[in-house]
C-alpha cells in the first residue's frame, strides 16, 4: 500500500499549498471619519446599500485589498451589528470587487456584549467560522480587547477559535500594547495612537517590532485614511517591517512573501511522485499510473484504474477542484 500513501501525501501537500490565507501585504482604510465613516459598520442594518457602495468605492480608490468588518456591535453611533441571513451574499459581493473581508468578532464601546459569558462569545465565533470561513481572510478577536477582557480571557477565546479555523487570528489593542494579550494570536494589529509626528510614530512601531516576534499589521494611526499624513505613516510602517496597514499607505510592497511557484515549493514531492509512477508501472497488478500535467502556473494530478469493463479515476486541479470519473464499457 506504500505507493498509494505516497500519492495521497503529494495530493495533501498540494491542497495545503492552496488553502492558506495570507495577510502579508494587506492594505485597508477602515477609518474615514471625515467622509464615509468606519468600514467596520458595513454589515450594520443602520446603513443602506448606497452607503455600502460609497464605502467600497472609497476603499478601492485608496488602493485597498482588504476590508475590516464587525460581526457584532451595540454602539448605534457606529452601527448596530447582529448576524443576518444575507451576510454570505454581501461578503461574496465584497470578494467580487477585490475587497477581502477580515472579520472583527467583538466591538469596543459595547458593554452589554462585553458582559456576556465567554461561552457565548465562543459560540458566536464558532458560528461565524461555520458560515463565513471559506469567504474571509482572517479574524480579529476584538477591537481594543484590553478595555474589556483580560489577557487570559483573550487567549482562551483565541485558543477556542483555533479549534474551528486555520485562518490567521489577530488581536487589536490600545496604544499601551500589553503584549501578553498576543501570546496565542497569529497577528498583532497595532494601534499607535493619533496625532503622532513621524518620529514618534517610528519609535512606537520600532518598539513594538522589537518586543514581539509576531507579524505586525499597523492598523490604526489616522482618523482619515486617504490623507497625505496617513499615507506617509503607512509607508513608514512598511519600511520598518510591518506586514500590512489599516489606515492607508502609498507603497505597494509591505511585507509580502515571495511568490513561489507550486512546482518549486514542492519539487521534492514531485520527485517522490515520479518514483511512485515508476513503481506503479513496474508492479503490473496495480495498473494504476499517476498522471501529472503541469504548466508554468497550474497543475493537475490524478490516478486511474483500468478494469475489465470499466475505468475509475480521481483528479485534483490547482483551482481546488476534485473530479471523480467512472466509465463503463458495454
Amino acid at each position: 500500500m506504500l505507493p498509494y500513501l505516497r500519492v495521497l501525501g503529494v495530493i495533501a501537500l498540494l491542497w495545503c499549498s492552496l488553502a492558506y490565507s495570507d495577510l502579508y501585504g494587506s492594505r485597508a482604510s477602515f477609518l474615514q471619519m471625515n467622509t464615509t465613516g468606519m468600514s467596520l459598520s458595513y454589515l450594520s442594518q443602520n446603513v443602506n446599500d448606497q452607503w455600502r457602495t460609497n464605502m467600497e468605492n472609497s476603499l478601492l480608490n485608496n488602493g485597498d485589498t482588504h476590508i475590516y468588518l464587525y460581526t457584532r456591535n451595540d454602539d448605534d453611533d457606529v452601527g448596530n451589528v447582529r448576524p443576518q441571513p444575507d451576510w454570505e451574499q454581501r461578503i461574496d459581493h465584497l470578494n467580487s470587487r477585490g475587497l477581502k473581508p477580515i472579520m472583527w468578532l467583538m466591538a469596543d464601546d459595547s458593554p452589554s456584549l462585553a458582559a456576556l459569558p465567554l461561552s457565548t462569545h465562543k459560540a458566536h465565533n464558532a458560528e461565524m467560522v461555520r458560515r463565513l470561513d471559506s469567504k474571509v481572510d482572517g479574524y480579529v478577536i476584538g477591537l481594543e480587547v484590553d478595555e474589556y477582557w483580560t489577557a487570559a480571557q483573550t487567549n482562551e477565546l483565541i485558543q477556542d477559535l483555533k479549534q474551528h479555523t486555520n485562518k490567521p487570528i489577530g488581536v487589536h489593542l490600545t496604544p499601551t500594547t500589553p503584549l501578553e494579550y498576543v501570546t496565542h494570536a497569529d497577528v498583532l494589529y497595532l494601534q499607535t495612537g493619533f496625532g503622532l509626528t513621524q518620529e514618534q510614530f517610528r519609535e512606537k512601531v520600532k518598539a513594538t517590532l522589537l518586543a514581539t516576534s509576531k507579524p505586525v499589521i499597523v492598523s490604526e494611526y489616522s482618523l482619515q485614511s486617504d490623507t497625505a499624513y496617513a499615507r506617509a505613516l503607512g509607508d513608514i510602517a512598511c519600511e520598518m517591517g510591518a506586514v500590512g496597514t489599516g489606515n492607508g499607505r502609498s507603497v505597494n510592497i509591505c511585507g509580502q512573501r515571495e511568490k513561489i511557484h507550486w512546482y518549486k515549493e514542492y519539487e521534492t514531492e514531485i520527485v517522490v511522485a515520479g518514483v511512485v509512477m515508476a513503481t506503479l508501472y513496474a508492479v503490473s497488478r496495480f495498473d494504476l499510473p499517476l498522471q501529472l500535467r503541469a504548466t508554468e502556473d497550474s497543475y493537475r494530478i490524478g490516478i486511474q484504474k483500468n478494469m475489465k469493463n470499466s475505468t475509475v479515476g480521481i483528479n485534483y486541479r490547482d483551482d481546488g477542484a476534485v473530479m471523480i470519473n467512472y466509465r463503463f464499457n458495454f
